[in-house]
């Protein structure tokens, strides 16, 4: 990891754009855009401690995107040379020939690129680490874990990624900006088992800083305590109690919500939040909002993917839509501006309203069930009906019980977002920052299989 290193400097990268663009108008394109990125990735996949991958990669890429008026034309190859870059531009340009016009078309207006970078989010920081040492982390991670306790049979596998990134975009409307950024994760999968039979679950860690990872006994105890409560199994009957999401299953309640308000659903209408601005969607104690300016944030960024100038925003106020995620082209196609949100959100957040763990959060149920595992992606964006697989800990008079699966929960994503009661602020450092979620009992109904 540390004898590679990026082959373009930025200002390399801003000459090459900047050429490009030249070249593309010279060949007859109104407008262009391009994006020249290399990424350096190094990945180790440990399973009983015998190495199943270990590879590094650097890989190079260049995006381009031509306009003829309203006719555009997208390519993209694995190498960011000038050599044959007017034999791309032309390839480019003969799809665009071929398209159909659309008004809505076109580079982000002027007005709303990003003239200046913020201050530094510390978005990239690359860590001297040597590949000896690389596998000895990777292997004391599965390690840890196998010592940790008698019920955890059989490691399903540990690994450690890290990866850099360096970019610029620029187009024919005088952006041309770019930076670095780093990421980092490590997981661990095991598999538990006891006289009622196995189970198998994980857990992760990723930051922009190595450092800032989990350190390897915090995680492996993170993956033998959720390997432990499904190994006290038990039976459910069907019926629709009060339901709790788990952190890392409410992200994804929040991630339908985000999809709901994004502008390929709404400007289609195909959302079943569509025409939502200014409505009560939600709770009246319910706020979420974005920021992209969060130090280290996994989701941080200073411009949008099409150079657009980006900002902290309230989504949700006091349970009413406030704000869309949209790119120019959804703006557009909705008679509105860009949000600033061409290649999704950054760093939502999602105010909570009970303090405390998963357990204090089941004590304030009483009874039901959290779910902890989903199978599938049963949600139809346009009706909102969700329906999925699903694992979870069943709660009997405040207490976690035991485990259950081959459960199915369904219902109407609009009435679930109405009837979250609580938010935990138990949840960890991520791009989507939700705790675990109470739904009222009688809106999800739950089924076995």
């Amino acid at each position: 990891m540390t004898k590679l290193d990026f082959l373009y400097t930025q200002t390399q990268l801003n000459e090459i754009a900047n050429e490009i663009i030249h070249q593309a108008q010279q060949e007859g394109a109104s407008d262009a855009q391009v994006e020249l990125s290399e990424s350096i990735s190094t990945d180790i996949e440990v399973l009983n401690q015998e190495i199943e991958n270990f590879e590094t990669s650097h890989e190079n890429q260049l995006l381009l995107t031509v306009y003829m008026g309203h006719k555009k034309g997208h390519i993209g190859i694995s190498s960011i040379k000038l050599e044959n870059s007017r034999e791309l531009i032309r390839q480019a340009l003969d799809i665009a020939r071929y398209t159909e016009e659309d008004s809505a078309n076109g580079l982000l207006e002027k007005e709303y690129i990003v003239t200046s970078l913020h201050e530094d989010l510390q978005l990239y920081a690359p860590y001297p680490i040597n590949n000896s040492e690389l596998i000895t982390q990777t292997k004391e991670l599965e390690q840890i874990a196998l010592d940790m306790e008698a019920l955890i049979s059989v490691s399903d596998g540990a690994s450690t990624t890290l990866t850099r990134y360096n970019f610029v975009t620029a187009n024919s409307h005088g952006l041309n900006h770019g930076y670095q950024t780093s990421r980092y994760s490590k997981s661990l999968s095991l598999i538990g088992k006891n006289a009622q039979g196995m189970q198998t679950d994980y857990w992760y860690s990723s930051s922009r800083i190595f450092t800032n990872l989990s350190a390897n006994d915090e995680l492996a105890k993170k993956t033998v305590n959720r390997i432990k409560r499904r190994l006290n199994s038990g039976s459910y009957t069907s019926g629709k109690p009060a339901v709790i999401f788990e952190s890392t299953i409410a992200k994804s309640i929040i991630g339908s919500l985000i999809g709901a308000l994004s502008g390929g659903s709404l400007y289609r209408k195909l959302s079943f939040l569509n025409d939502s601005l200014g409505q009560q969607v939600l709770p009246d104690w319910f706020n979420m909002y974005e920021d992209p300016f969060v130090v280290h944030g996994l989701a941080s960024c200073y411009f949008d993917n099409e150079g657009s100038v980006v900002a902290r925003r309230t989504i949700i106020e006091s349970g009413k839509i406030q704000g869309y995620f949209l790119s120019s082209y959804t703006a557009r196609k909705m008679n509105m501006r860009s949000t600033g949100n061409a290649g999704g959100s950054h760093n939502i957040h999602v105010t909570p309203n009970h303090h405390g763990d998963l357990e204090s959060l089941a004590r304030e149920m009483q009874n039901g069930l959290i779910v902890i595992e989903t199978i599938g992606h049963g949600l139809n964006m346009v009706t909102g009906d969700y329906s999925v697989g699903a694992s979870a800990l069943v709660v009997i008079n405040g207490e976690i019980s035991h485990f259950t699966d081959n459960l199915t929960i369904a219902g109407n994503m609009r009435e679930i977002l109405q009837q979250i009661a609580l938010i935990s602020d138990d949840t960890e450092f991520s791009s989507v920052n939700c705790g675990a979620m109470l739904i009222n009992s009688g809106i999800i109904q739950v089924s076995v299989k």
